[in-house]
């Protein structure tokens, strides 16, 4: 909605999203997603990813893993828990950052256990060598693309090419969350 004075144009600002809203967004997104290139730094400081599989998903943007605990990014985490998870489907987008703790819980890898494990495991659930990652989340910023494209898109785009301003965007398009530490990952 546009309000017309005598020489300009006020356009009447969507609301930004509440952080609540834009992390129920957040959570919607990383909820698409099984897989995530997961960044941490090795021993050198160097920054390194890796596809990494999720095992599951809280409420609150906890995130789990399996991995091995002789591996190098166990190594790595102990020394640097610091982490971003990136992920990125069809035209939704998303970084979570975080930082890691390792669990040997076996209650919780009895909870995760998926028989797709056995090819890194091959003992199974109780091989005493299974990890679980847990990122709890800090911050996340996401992407949504998914309005850039139908007819309302198209007449966005027609608007910006006649007035020679950018696309308008809704605010709820983007946005970066503070995810709410004080909550506890469930086990």
């Amino acid at each position: 909605m546009s309000i017309r004075t005598q020489s300009q144009t006020i356009e009447k600002a969507k609301p930004q999203p509440t952080n609540e809203e834009a992390e129920k967004r957040l959570l919607e997104i990383l909820k698409n997603h099984s897989d995530v290139m997961f960044f941490n730094h090795d021993a050198e400081g160097t920054l390194c990813g890796r596809p990494m599989a999720v095992a599951r998903l809280d409420e609150d943007g906890t995130t789990y893993f399996a991995t091995g605990i002789e591996s190098e990014k166990v190594a790595d985490l102990r020394m640097d828990p610091e982490v971003t998870l990136s992920m990125q489907g069809g035209r939704e987008y998303a970084i979570v950052t975080g930082e890691a703790r390792i669990s040997q819980d076996r209650a919780l890898i009895d909870q995760l256990w998926t028989e797709a494990w056995k090819l890194w495991f091959p003992d199974g659930k109780d091989d005493p060598s299974i990890a679980i990652i847990i990122v709890q989340p800090e911050q996340g910023t996401y992407w949504d693309n998914s309005k850039t494209q139908g007819l309302s898109f198209l007449l966005r785009a027609a608007k910006a090419a006649l007035t020679g301003k950018e696309v308008e965007r809704d605010p709820g398009d983007a946005a970066t969350v503070a995810m709410n530490k004080k909550r506890g990952a469930r086990v």
